[in-house]
């Protein structure tokens, strides 16, 4: 099973401006983010757990949309939407937050 969460983008796309906002995510070499334009393939891709994984897609779908370009977002080799993505996001940082707030209870007890 696909247990990712990808972006992608038109293969006609500007190559060089994309290519500055990926590198600014990920260190891909210029020849590689070509090619997967080219291709039509993942520009980026985590496991969907990935807090991380998912912050730098939602960050490079907005670079994307900001100067022009509609990418398309995946979720376990499905497209799935933008806002999909927000809530994952959201979901994580709650989780994030209680627990955080669960060690620092611990942390107040053991004093």
């Amino acid at each position: 099973m696909n247990d990712q969460i990808s972006i992608r983008i038109p293969s006609d796309a500007p190559i060089a401006k994309v290519v500055s906002i990926i590198r600014s995510i990920e260190p891909l070499p210029i020849s590689e983010i070509t090619s997967r334009i080219k291709n039509s393939e993942d520009l980026l891709s985590y496991r969907y757990t990935s807090t991380n994984g998912t912050k730098n897609i939602l960050h490079c779908y907005s670079e994307l949309t900001k100067i022009g370009i509609s990418p398309s977002l995946f979720e376990h080799g499905r497209p799935t939407s933008i806002e999909f993505l927000n809530n994952l996001n959201k979901t994580y940082q709650e989780i994030s937050d209680e627990i955080d707030a669960e060690i620092d209870s611990e942390d107040d007890i053991d004093e």
